[in-house]
């Protein structure tokens, strides 16, 4: 049985920089695989080049069986890849509604998709938070606020694989337990790949943890 996700001898970077080379990782259906690194490592230019908002120099990315490689980003997402990216993204002047009917550009390029209505409702019984603040726009929303309604974005895809860069950065730790909750909720729905700097976290919601240091990527992290 193929991975889900396959990737396979992947370069890239910024131009002639490149920050990181011949990353080889598969996400099986429903894993959750954890990258833990410090800040330099490649982890975000890694996910930006695996959801095609980077272009890559080398290697391949599969997503369940079909290669993705060359695919511009819009046509990853629409084919079940989902980035929920550092700093989260989210536009400050639309609301939180509005943020999340931007999604329904996929409609149409998915077979299957449920009606946004729908979708809808699931993110708002994840998170009842957006929904009480449904009006209010975007960039008056808490740390914690605009963390949740990133993901709840990037779920209105109904994605294949989520990946989420760094989710925990500036947030409370009672947010964080909050996140971590809702984020074992969700384990085995699809594959998840978390890219972040806490190792307790990771540890308590990934199958599998690599470490990424000096654009390399290795089985488990240093104590």
């Amino acid at each position: 049985m193929s991975a889900l996700l396959s990737v396979s001898s992947l370069e890239g970077g910024y131009g002639r920089l490149t920050v990181f080379r011949e990353i080889n990782l598969q996400i099986e259906r429903g894993q959750t695989v954890g990258l833990l690194g410090a800040n330099g490592a490649g982890k975000t230019t890694l996910m930006k080049t695996i959801a095609g908002a980077l272009p890559s120099t080398a290697g391949s990315v599969v997503l369940d069986g079909k290669e993705i490689s060359k695919l511009p980003a819009y046509v990853r997402a629409r084919s079940g890849l989902a980035l929920v990216p550092e700093g989260r993204h989210i536009l400050a002047t639309l609301t939180v509604h509005d943020n999340l009917a931007l999604t329904r550009a996929i409609e149409g390029h998915r077979r299957g998709l449920p009606p946004f209505e729908e979708r809808l409702a699931e993110v708002f019984a994840l998170f009842p938070r957006l929904k009480e603040r449904a009006g209010q726009l975007g960039g008056s929303l808490s740390g914690g606020e605009q963390q949740m309604l990133a993901i709840a974005r990037a779920l209105l895809l109904k994605p294949e694989v989520l990946m989420l860069d760094e989710p925990t950065q500036g947030l409370a730790p009672i947010i964080i337990r909050s996140l971590a909750e809702t984020l074992r909720g969700l384990r085995g729905r699809f594959g998840m790949i978390i890219v972040e700097q806490n190792k307790a976290f990771l540890e308590g919601l990934a199958d599998r943890v690599l470490y990424m240091r000096a654009g390399s990527l290795t089985q488990g992290a240093p104590a």
